[in-house]
């Protein structure tokens, strides 16, 4: 009964606010769908209220990346209520009456759908995009505008809803006044769409701290083509006769590392990529990813890349405690997908306590795993975090909080120390001690008792010799006189 109560409570305050109005824009230039809602909210209840409710479509929710709500300027705290249902939590309760500007972003990986399935190397990439004419939200609007940018000028068609136009590059539904709650009209939109559809099958990311002044960075890549398909085999010459005939390859991308990364390399199974150039700037180094190949749609390529910075610029310490921050994951190339990534810590030997604090989208922890390299003894600590479905929004950064006793920092130390002094003191035993002094401690009666050892071994081994050859000339001479002559006679 409690429970009912509760669920009727939270109805009740939901209903309060009313989306006075709603500007939405969805930018669809690249391969991520980027839906920004400008919304004004109005509290028509008699209570206040101090949060607000984000909805997505149920056939939306698998595709869904990211969702976020700021309000002035501020992004909110946003807490998932269930599967495509997000509460923010308001920075001042809305009074009854009370109005207050929010911003919606959702994002959306692989809802632009090539369209042929299939191309030829010189064609164009056509794409389907399937939408809501309408905002989608729990609570009711009063009036509502859309506006799809889709970057191309080149529209095949688009699902025609009054009021909605074409002009120029993008297409427009409504105004549209009084829609209630979880209202959905299906529309389609089919155009020209060239950007570049790379997706990270995988990720492997691998952080290596050194308390001795540097981190390691390394990554491992399988990425794949995932727009329309090459329907032709693919001709060399005619991509180098005019590389621009073909405009959904994708020949080089741009990956940003730390402007204090050093160390830099490229490289996949067959050995390094020399044709990658690094360019170094104030803020950032800029890695020119070509891989050996063009990428067209179906295709996919695996490689690696690896850089070190200076431990100062992830780690702090305060004492025996000490704070990891970094990013998550990084800028690969421009609006980059992601669909899994595992991330992999691996801090000093004698680290524990270890405490983290998470970005605020959904990442998993797994069972903590044990790494053994040079001058260990027990391994080294490793966190394992893995996530799904990210893209440029979820790069943000991991915080990790862990002890560890600086007096650790001597054991690789003490060990080398040990290690050559063990080495030294057996090389001083073999060179300095005379082990002939052994031999010379002998009695005479020990030297006796030697020789005539060795002079019956001698003896024994004479008697056999001279029994074996005195028996094999009797059985040679018995079978000389018993050999029967006359079989080879002539007949």
């Amino acid at each position: 009964m409690r429970v009912l109560l509760g669920l009727a409570l939270v109805v009740a305050v939901s209903t309060q606010l009313v989306n006075k109005n709603v500007n939405r824009a969805v930018d669809l230039t690249t391969q991520i769908a980027k839906v920004t809602c400008e919304v004004e909210v109005e509290n028509t209840g008699a209570s206040t209220v101090k949060t607000y409710e984000v909805a997505v479509e149920p056939n939306s929710i698998p595709l869904l990346s990211y969702v976020s709500v700021s309000e002035h300027g501020n992004e909110l705290p946003l807490r998932k209520v269930t599967d495509g249902v997000y509460e923010a939590t308001l920075s001042a309760a809305v009074t009854s009456g009370g109005k207050t500007n929010l911003v919606v972003l959702l994002t959306f990986t692989h809802s632009l759908e090539p369209y042929p399935k299939a191309i030829n190397q010189p064609d164009n990439q056509l794409v389907r995009f399937h939408s809501n004419a309408y905002f989608y939200s729990p609570y009711s609007t009063v009036e509502q505008f859309t506006k799809f940018n889709l970057g191309s000028s080149k529209i095949e068609s688009f699902t025609p809803r009054s009021p909605s136009n074409k002009e120029g590059q993008s297409v427009k539904y409504g105004p549209y006044s009084n829609i209630p709650a979880k209202t959905t009209a299906r529309i389609t939109l089919h155009y020209e769409n060239n950007s570049p559809f790379l997706t990270i099958r995988n990720l492997q990311r691998t952080i290596e701290v050194s308390h001795w002044g540097n981190i390691a960075v390394e990554e491992h890549y399988q990425l794949s083509h995932t727009g329309a398909k090459l329907k032709s085999q693919f001709s060399r010459l005619d991509f180098q006769r005019n590389p621009i005939g073909a405009p959904t390859a994708v020949k080089s991308f741009r990956t940003v590392l730390p402007a204090s990364s050093k160390g830099v390399y490229y490289r996949d199974d067959i050995g390094n990529i020399s044709t990658s150039n690094l360019r170094e700037t104030e803020d950032a180094n800029e890695l020119e990813i070509r891989p050996r190949f063009p990428l067209f749609g179906g295709w996919q390529t695996k490689y690696y890349i690896g850089y070190n910075v200076p431990s100062y610029e992830m780690l702090s310490s305060n004492g025996g405690n000490y704070k990891l921050e970094f990013p998550f994951i990084d800028h690969s190339y421009d609006n980059l997908v992601v669909d899994d990534v595992e991330v992999r810590v691996i801090l000093p030997e004698g680290t524990n306590g270890f405490e983290v604090v998470y970005p605020n989208y959904e990442v998993n922890r797994l069972p903590d795993e044990k790494k053994k390299t040079y001058l260990d003894t027990f391994g080294r600590p490793v966190l394992v975090f893995t996530a799904k479905n990210l893209e440029e929004n979820h790069i943000k950064n991991i915080e990790v909080y862990y002890k560890f006793n600086s007096i650790m920092l001597l054991q690789e130390p003490i060990l080398v120390v040990i290690a050559f002094m063990v080495i030294f003191v057996t090389v001083i035993i073999f060179v300095r001690l005379d082990f002939l002094y052994f031999l010379w401690m002998r009695t005479e009666k020990q030297d006796r008792e030697l020789l005539t050892l060795l002079r019956n071994c001698f003896n024994i081994s004479n008697k056999i010799k001279y029994s074996v050859s005195d028996e094999t000339v009797e059985l040679l001479s018995s079978a000389k006189s018993r050999k029967d002559t006359k079989r080879f006679q002539k007949q």
